[in-house]
């Protein structure tokens, strides 16, 4: 008698049957074949030419044509959410170029892959893991669970502030330009204060008109400072206040409650804000050509929104180019350390800043291995990380300013100085520089520009060589004797 084999089904067969084997998508492969931090330096890339094109069409400039090459810098200047410009938008672009404009501030702060997560999080398909750390990687999320949620609320949370901004910049502007227009000038100034890009849409000289309008100017700043803090921080204090309400705790146990991230964002954000309202006000006192000859109030109002600005988000209510030199010098140094991490601000990241310096500290008092902040332990990879960041930065910076000061002969050093500064740690502040530049200075400072968004450390990455070699982790050299300073 013959026994007939037993035949089982195939398991791939049923699943496929199924439907439950998922096919990597588009985005799946890119980051298995590429590191993150190409994919993400070739969405800015790619949106910055497709901005470049969209603001190059005729039906975008209302003025006389400009060289591609000045459309290519605005468009930089909006995604990496800068503000420098060699052509004054208010007249260049008309209502279209200016609403591209919009669109590139937008996805510069926020980042493109934030929108692909959005789209993905409302659509049929659920994120796979791959997918998921990216996302996470790429909006400034320490864990990778419940990304889909965190995505979300930083969209809601960066439309809510905008219109709560439109809404008070309307009440000004409706009344200065009429319905239509003041609505647009007040939707195009919140989304590029909020997204800390600088860009006006309606003067040559940025808010220099509203100086001492304390509506115009307290809005323009609390939307920078908003900004500026980072998405994790905002909903730490949404979460917080929800558990305040629900346990019936004392306003008094609101800070404290914090992790040591926030609490170090808010307290260097207020130190540095605070000091530089101070020190500009010194400095620009009895100066003519900047706050002078106004009244006390308005030197103070002046004085905090220049502070405010430096968080790299490149608005001005005064003539940069009439500070004195010693001003120029200490707003360089604000505008290298920006705004916080996770945010829509550049620089090396308040943050770095309070870990070196607690770093040096703890040198100082020969406590290495003891590096506290919030009677929380450091870890060492953290001094690391400040250190890299740090060097990486005043790398690129140097190399910048060498190659200004060489095609540049004519514009004062100084002035170099603070355009570079300005691009990398995206500022936009400018001391009457940019449309001086030549057609190589505006290549340099659309590199920086890059730079500073994407990140120096992203950029060291992408082009760092994969040497396949075997490991020598096992292998330990004799120490080297090296004099140090």
């Amino acid at each position: 008698m013959k026994i007939s084999p037993i035949t089982t089904p195939s398991p791939i067969k049923d699943l496929d049957k199924l439907s439950l084997v998922r096919k990597s998508t588009f985005l799946e492969k890119l980051i298995t074949r590429y590191k993150l931090a190409t994919i993400l330096t070739a969405s800015f890339a790619i949106v910055i030419l497709l901005g470049s094109v969209l603001l190059a069409l005729p039906f975008s400039n209302n003025a006389d044509s400009v060289p591609f090459l000045s459309h290519l810098f605005v468009a930089t200047s909006a995604v990496c959410v800068t503000g420098l410009s060699p052509v004054t938008v208010a007249t260049q672009y008309t209502f279209f170029g200016k609403f591209v404009l919009i669109l590139l501030m937008q996805i510069g702060g926020l980042g493109l892959m934030t929108f692909v997560a959005l789209a993905i999080s409302f659509g049929k398909n659920r994120a796979s893991f791959r997918e998921l750390q990216a996302f996470a990687d790429a909006t400034g999320k320490s864990g990778y669970d419940d990304v889909a949620g965190y995505v979300q609320r930083i969209v809601r949370y960066t439309l809510f502030f905008e219109f709560l901004g439109f809404l008070l910049l309307s009440i000004r502007f409706v009344h200065d330009f009429g319905y239509l227009k003041g609505l647009f000038h007040a939707l195009f100034i919140s989304v590029a204060a909020f997204t800390n890009a600088g860009f006006d849409s309606f003067a040559t000289d940025s808010l220099a008109q509203y100086a001492t309008d304390p509506l115009v100017a307290l809005t323009v700043m609390a939307l920078i400072v908003i900004g500026g803090l980072g998405f994790f921080v905002w909903i730490e204090i949404r979460h917080h206040l929800q558990t305040m309400k629900e346990r019936r705790l004392p306003l008094r146990a609101f800070f404290t409650s914090f992790s040591s991230h926030s609490k170090t964002v808010f307290i260097v954000t207020f130190l540095l804000i605070v000091s530089g309202t101070i020190l500009f006000l010194m400095n620009e006192f009895t100066n003519p050509a900047t706050i002078g000859g106004r009244s006390f109030t308005e030197k103070l109002l002046i004085s905090a929104f220049s502070s405010v600005t430096l968080r790299t988000a490149g608005f001005s209510t005064i003539s940069i180019a009439a500070c004195r030199r010693i001003t120029l010098l200490i707003m360089c140094l604000y505008m290298l350390i920006g705004g916080s991490p996770g945010s829509t601000a550049g620089g090396i990241k308040t943050t770095t800043v309070a870990i070196i310096f607690i770093m040096l500290r703890s040198f100082m008092k020969e406590e290495l291995d003891n590096c506290n902040l919030f009677h929380r332990r450091i870890r060492r990879r953290f001094f690391i990380n400040a250190e890299l960041v740090l060097t990486s930065y005043l790398f690129f910076l140097i190399v910048g300013i060498l190659a200004l000061i060489a095609c540049e002969p004519s514009i004062p050093t100084l002035h170099l100085i603070f355009e570079a500064v300005s691009a990398i740690a995206t500022v936009g502040l400018t001391a009457n520089t940019t449309t001086a530049l030549s057609a190589l200075g505006k290549v340099i400072i659309i590199i920086l520009m890059f730079i500073g968004r994407v990140g120096p450390i992203a950029m060291l990455e992408i082009f760092q060589r994969n040497l396949h070699k075997p490991p020598h982790n096992h292998v330990q050299y004799p120490s080297a004797d090296i004099m140090i300073g």
